[in-house]
C-alpha cells in the first residue's frame, strides 16, 4: 500500500457549488457545532514528510487533517436543500440503549457535537441509524447508513473518483515471507499485528460535509465531525493518510516487510528479537514497537490488548504460521464460508467434512 502514496493524485478541496449561501449562514451562526476534531500532531507529520517525493498529495492529506477532509461528493441540483431521512426506529431496547449511550461516548470524544434539537437546520442532512453485532462478538457497533434513501450521501459521490487505493492482504505477506526465507531459511520467526483505535474516526471531516451528517438518535441531533466508516468516500481518506504513515515507516524507519490492510498493520519478525515499549510496560517485537512509537510521536491513538503477537496469530481473518509457511482460515471464518456456500448451491447441502481441513499452505503464499 505504501506505493499508492508516490502516484497519488492530491485529494479534494470542496468545489464552488459547496459553497452555498444557506449552508454558510447555518455554519456561521452555529460555530459551537461545526468544528476540525483531529488528535493527529499534523506539523510533527509534516518534519516526517519533507523528503517524500509526492509532495503535492502530501501536501492535500495535510491540508485535510487541518482543514477537514471533503469525501468527493458532487450534490445534484435537484437534491433537496435540506433532507431528514433519519427515521429507523432501534428493532430492540439493547440497540435503542447502545445507541444512545454510543452517542454520548462520541460525544465526549468530540467526534460529535453536543445534541441542538429536534429539528434540523437549513441546508443539513440525516441519514439513518441503527446498530449490528461486531464480528465474533456480542457487542454492537452503530452504523450510519449513508446509502439508504432516493437522496442518500452516497448517491452524491462517483464510485470512479474512489478507486485506486490497494490494501496489503495475506498474498503480500506471503511474498515478503519467501523473500526473507530465501536467504534466511532457519530463523525461527513470530508474527505481530498492531491496531489503530477508532481509525476511520481519526480524520475529520470539512465543515460543509458536516452538515450533510447529522446523527439522530432518540430524536436529539449532532453534527458528525469526522470520517465515517459508512461514507462510501471513507476508505480512501484513511488509506491517504495510512499510506504516508506507512512510507515512513517502511522508507525512514526501515521496516521493510510491514503491511496495512486497513487499520491492521502486520508483519513477521525473527524470534528474540524484542524491545521494551514503555507505555504498555512489555516486551515486543522490535518491528512492532517502533511502529508504536511512531504512531505514539504522531498522535494516532492505540491500546495494549489490540498489539498482539506470536509464533501464530489471527491475522486479517486468518491464522498465519510463518515457520510452517501456512496459512489457515480462522474456525469462525470457516463456519461462515459453509454457510454461504450451503445457502448458495443447487445441491442444498454441504458433503459431510469437506471443509474441515480447509487451509491455504505454502503454494498459496
Amino acid at each position: 500500500m505504501v506505493m499508492y502514496s508516490f502516484t497519488a493524485e492530491p485529494l479534494p478541496r470542496p468545489p464552488p457549488s459547496a459553497f452555498g449561501e444557506i449552508s454558510l449562514k447555518t455554519i456561521s451562526k452555529n460555530p459551537d457545532l461545526f468544528k476540525i476534531t483531529c488528535l493527529i500532531h499534523v506539523d510533527v507529520l509534516e518534519s516526517l514528510l519533507v523528503n517524500h517525493p509526492n509532495q503535492l498529495f502530501c501536501q492535500s492529506v495535510l491540508t485535510g487533517l487541518r482543514e477537514g477532509f471533503w469525501p468527493w461528493p458532487d450534490k445534484p441540483d435537484e437534491y433537496p436543500e435540506t433532507h431528514d431521512n433519519s427515521h429507523r426506529p432501534p428493532k430492540t431496547d439493547a440497540e435503542r440503549v447502545f445507541l444512545a449511550s454510543q452517542v454520548l461516548s462520541e460525544q465526549k470524544e468530540g467526534r460529535l457535537s453536543a445534541p441542538f434539537g429536534a429539528d434540523l437546520l437549513p441546508g443539513m442532512y440525516s441519514p439513518p441509524v441503527h446498530a449490528v453485532p461486531k464480528p465474533v462478538s456480542e457487542k454492537l457497533r452503530m452504523v450510519v447508513d449513508h446509502s439508504s434513501g432516493k437522496y442518500s450521501l452516497n448517491s452524491m459521490i462517483d464510485p470512479k473518483d474512489i478507486a485506486g487505493v490497494k490494501l496489503n492482504g495475506i498474498r503480500s505477506l506471503g511474498s515478503s515471507l519467501r523473500s526473507f526465507r530465501a536467504s534466511d531459511p532457519d530463523s525461527e520467526l513470530i508474527v505481530f499485528m498492531s491496531d489503530v483505535s477508532a481509525a476511520y474516526r481519526q480524520m475529520p471531516m470539512h465543515v460543509l460535509y458536516q452538515l450533510l451528517t447529522i446523527i439522530t438518535v432518540d430524536n436529539e441531533r449532532r453534527v458528525d465531525r469526522c470520517n465515517n466508516f459508512g461514507n462510501r468516500g471513507a476508505q480512501k481518506i484513511w488509506q491517504s493518510f495510512m499510506s504516508l504513515v506507512m512510507w515512513i515507516l517502511v522508507f525512514k524507519r526501515g521496516l521493510k516487510y510491514l503491511k496495512c490492510y486497513t487499520d491492521d498493520v502486520f508483519s513477521f519478525s525473527v524470534a528474540g528479537n524484542l524491545s521494551f515499549y514503555p507505555p504498555y510496560q512489555r516486551w515486543m517485537p522490535a518491528e512492532q514497537a517502533s511502529v508504536l512509537c511512531l504512531w505514539d510521536q504522531i498522535g494516532l491513538p492505540h491500546e495494549d490488548k489490540k498489539q498482539i503477537s506470536g509464533p501464530v496469530i489471527p491475522c486479517i481473518g486468518f491464522d498465519v504460521d510463518p515457520n510452517g509457511m501456512t496459512v489457515t482460515m480462522i474456525p469462525v471464518k470457516r463456519e461462515s464460508l459453509i454457510e454461504a456456500w450451503s445457502c448458495s448451491s443447487p445441491l442444498g447441502g454441504v458433503p459431510s467434512g469437506i471443509f474441515n481441513n480447509l487451509q491455504v499452505t505454502s503454494t498459496g503464499l
